[in-house]
This record gives C-alpha cells, sequence and structure tokens, in this order.
C-alpha cells in the first residue's frame, strides 16, 4: 500500500464524541489522502457495498475496519462508514467519518490505526478550521460552532444556530455593501470636486451614512442581551443566615446543590450553578449569609456576597419569618409580632433598591404559620419593591420565581426569531471600534469639507467590518479563536 507522504501530512484524524464509553463513537478523516487512508482500513460487509475510494459523496457503507499492516489484516471493529466529497464537506476536502462501537479501547486502537499510517492528529477545532480556510464558513459561523457546542440553554443554542446559519454574517455584509456605494460615491467626488456643489449629492451621502451608523448601533445594541446569553443571566440569592437561601437554590437547581441545615451560617463562600431557566441559561449565586460576625472566614464570605450583588443581573432577596414570631397569633395581627430585628434589613433594601431595580424580594419559608403577617409587613413597609412568595415544601412561588427571572433578562431587548444577535465580546468590540469611525465620519461629513478624511474613516469601518467575518483577520488571531475548540471540531 502506497500512500503519498505530503498529502499524509495534510490529512487529520481526531474522535469527534467526548472521552468516556458510549454505545457509539464517531472518529472524523479529513484530507487529501483520506480517501486512500480510508481504503486501505476498510473492508465492505459484502459485495453489495463498494470500497471506500469507490463510495459517492454522502453515502454510507458497513464493514470493517481492519490492520492493513498485518499479514492476516486482523478486524478490528463493526463500523459504518460514511463518505462525504470533496468540495461538498464539512471542511471542503474529503471525509469521512468512522461510526464504531462506543468503547474507549476500540476508538483508540482506531485512532492509533490511522496515526500508524502517518495520518496526523487533529488539533483543536482544527476540522472548523479547514472549513473557514476553504470558504465553507466565515469567521463569524466559524465561532457559532463552538458557541452551539457549549451551549447550557435553548435560547443560547437557538442564538448559536442562526449566527451558525449565517444570520449575522448577512447583517454584516449588508452594511458593508452600503459602505462601499458610499464609498465609491466619495471616490466619485474626489475625482470630480465640481460633484461637491450639488446639495442633492451631499444630502445622499449623509442620508448613506446614516442608514450604516443605525444598522451598526442596532448590531452594537443586541449584544446587551446577547452578552447575558453568552455568559449568562446571573441571579444572586441574598439575606440573612437560615433565611433559606440554599434551600431556593437547590429547588431552582432541581438537585441538592447547597448543604442546607437548620444551623445558621452553613454557607460560608458563594455557590455557584448553571440551570435553563425558560430557555436562558442562569447563573444561580448562592451567597453567604449578611451579618456582622467575628469569624474571620464568615466574614470573607459575607464580603463576596455584597460584592456578588453590586454584580448580579437580578437580585433575589430572601426575607423568611424570624425564629421568635410565635405561630398561634392570629394570621392578619400583624402589630403582635416584633420586627425589631428586621429594620436593619429593611435599611439595607432600601438603600439597594435606590442603586437597582434588578431586585426582588422573596417571602420565604411561605408554609410556616407566621409567614402570611411576614408578607403583609413587607408589602406595608416596601411598598414600591416587587414581593412574591417561597416554600422549598410546597414549591409555592417558584414559577413566579422562575417567571421574574425571564421577564427581566426580557427587559435587555428580547430578539426576534429572524433578527441578529450579537453574542461575542470580539464582534462587540468591532462594531465599536465601526461605529465610532462611522460617527467620525459623519461630523466631517456635516462639515462640507475634507472629504478625503471621510472615506479615510469609512475605509477603517471596512476594515473592522471585515475582521468579524474573517475577510480581513490576522494568523494569531485565527489561532486564538480556534485554540478554544474541542478536538475533534
Amino acid at each position: 500500500m502506497r500512500i503519498d507522504s505530503v498529502q499524509l501530512n495534510e490529512t487529520i484524524a481526531a474522535s469527534a464524541t467526548p472521552p468516556g464509553t458510549s454505545g457509539v463513537a464517531l472518529i472524523r478523516l479529513s484530507g487529501p489522502a483520506s480517501k486512500a487512508v480510508a481504503a486501505a482500513v476498510f473492508r465492505p460487509q459484502s459485495a453489495r457495498f463498494p470500497a471506500a475510494d469507490a463510495m459517492p459523496g454522502y453515502t454510507c457503507a458497513p464493514g470493517w475496519i481492519v490492520d492493513p499492516l498485518s499479514t492476516q489484516q486482523v478486524p478490528v471493529d463493526q463500523v459504518v462508514l460514511t463518505c462525504f466529497a470533496a468540495p461538498h464537506s464539512f471542511t471542503g476536502e474529503d471525509v469521512y467519518e468512522i461510526t464504531c462501537h462506543g468503547g474507549t479501547a476500540v476508538r483508540q486502537t482506531i485512532l492509533d490505526l490511522l496515526y500508524s499510517l502517518g495520518v496526523q492528529p487533529a488539533g483543536p477545532g482544527e476540522f472548523t478550521r479547514r472549513a473557514f480556510l476553504n470558504g465553507k464558513l466565515d469567521l463569524a459561523q466559524a465561532e457559532a460552532v463552538m458557541d452551539l457546542i457549549s451551549s447550557a440553554a435553548g435560547k443560547r443554542a437557538r442564538a448559536a444556530a442562526r449566527q451558525l446559519q449565517g444570520q449575522l454574517s448577512r447583517e454584516v455584509q449588508a452594511v458593508r455593501n452600503d459602505l462601499y456605494a458610499l464609498l465609491a460615491q466619495l471616490e466619485l467626488v474626489l475625482e470630480y470636486p465640481e460633484h461637491e456643489e450639488s446639495e442633492q449629492v451631499q444630502v445622499g451621502l449623509m442620508n448613506r451614512l446614516s442608514g450604516a451608523i443605525a444598522q451598526v448601533a442596532t448590531l452594537a445594541a443586541s449584544f446587551r442581551q446577547g452578552r447575558l446569553l453568552s455568559e449568562g443571566f446571573t441571579v444572586v440569592i441574598v439575606g440573612r443566615p437560615n433565611a433559606g437561601k440554599s434551600s431556593l437554590l437547590n429547588t431552582l437547581a432541581g438537585y441538592d446543590r447547597a448543604i442546607v441545615t437548620p444551623v445558621a451560617g452553613t454557607t460560608r463562600d458563594t455557590v455557584e450553578e448553571l440551570v435553563d431557566i425558560g430557555g436562558i441559561p442562569v447563573r444561580l449565586i448562592d451567597t453567604a449569609g449578611l451579618r456582622d460576625t467575628s469569624d474571620l472566614v464568615e466574614r470573607i464570605g459575607v464580603d463576596r456576597a455584597r460584592s456578588a450583588i453590586l454584580e448580579a443581573d437580578l437580585v433575589l432577596w430572601l426575607i423568611s419569618p424570624p425564629d421568635d414570631w410565635p405561630g398561634d397569633l392570629p394570621q392578619a395581627d400583624v402589630a403582635r409580632y416584633d420586627t425589631s430585628n428586621l429594620d436593619e434589613e429593611l435599611d439595607e433594601l432600601r438603600d439597594l433598591a435606590e442603586k437597582t431595580d434588578a431586585l426582588l424580594l422573596v417571602a420565604g419559608k411561605d408554609d410556616l404559620a407566621s409567614s402570611e403577617p411576614l408578607r403583609d409587613w413587607l408589602a406595608a413597609e416596601l411598598p414600591d419593591l416587587p414581593l412574591v412568595s417561597f416554600s422549598a415544601q410546597t414549591l409555592e412561588g417558584l414559577p413566579a420565581i422562575r417567571q421574574a427571572i425571564v421577564a427581566r433578562y426580557e427587559q435587555a431587548g428580547s430578539a426576534q426569531a429572524d433578527e441578529a444577535l450579537v453574542t461575542s465580546s470580539r464582534h462587540k468590540a468591532c462594531l465599536d471600534k465601526t461605529l465610532s469611525s462611522l460617527e467620525a465620519a459623519s461630523l466631517e461629513l456635516s462639515r462640507g469639507d475634507l472629504l478625503d478624511l471621510v472615506a479615510a474613516l469609512v475605509r477603517s469601518a471596512l476594515e473592522n467590518l471585515a475582521e468579524i467575518t474573517g475577510d480581513l483577520v490576522s494568523d494569531t488571531l485565527i489561532e486564538t479563536i480556534f485554540s478554544r475548540f474541542c478536538v475533534g471540531k
């Protein structure tokens, strides 16, 4: 068996499924020698099926992987081989995918066999990198592949899927087309100065520029919501010790993530959990109970809790009936309860409410007899704060809390299904630079002079937009982006 050594050096293979035991696993082979390598290691199950090098694109064949270097060509595993012929494949090259049994030993044996023939192990994101370099995807679409893989919630996955379909790229290309038309007009005026005297020409230039500014500003503004999908919507649960914060986190998470005991001060540090609430990736943060303490460790936890409050997208402030509130008093007799031990907490709440509207008051332990007087008292003392009740025992109030989280997210601006949503800080930075150049160009154009400077600023805007799709991008940036990918993708 002879396979061109140069082609082998340009052919890569890796497992496209994660480590561990599974029913099946998938090994991907791509490059100029993939057809010859597949033909060397694959034996069709019967004469009904073609050899690997005779398979048309987008067809499958059952058979066996064998070691072609052994004298008896010992079978390694029974597989299904799928062929994607160049250029109609993910990478744009000849691609063969081996669906084998998912045992670790089987998968590694097949990979070792391919590598022994001279195929190179694929690096992180190398298949997607080849798709980008071969023009199958632009850079924004390539980044969406990794976003789709890492999506932990429905809305983020849908946003990544729209970007992979080219939604963001089409929006960016539409702006670029308008700017190229504007630049052509500017070059015409610079070449033939007599056109500059035309008021109609000046108005046309300004209208084109204003339209481009509006388009870029709309895309940049979508990052406010897109960031919450990419980084997670942060919900911080705070309150006094033993208010039931860990129980609330466990209920929202759907399992016992945080330790719950009757002992106050169990949580001494922030506890985080990523959950999907209404399709939104939500970072739930349980915090140490807010109180003055001489315990060094607990004091650090309280400081971290207060820092988390300032960084939260939504604060769930949990107040539960104090332990010394009797449960046998009439439910409506609020005046007979001692509320002095809650006054300091209310002062903190009022202070926080002046700084942010991202605050939801939760009256906890709603299953207790003393919970109704607490709700009445809180509603009277803090009438401007939204208030819900919650019980970890009965799950009372859980739907209202989930709904409040979704509503707060949607206040950031809800993108329609057919609208592009910027989720990458890299894309946002490129859009900000584009907007800065276009606004400077608009200012110069309104002054009616230095049109060569206006043209230079428009060119700068075009270069910044080209960085988003990869039409103008450095090798270093490409390396940085694809290094975040997993091996096999």
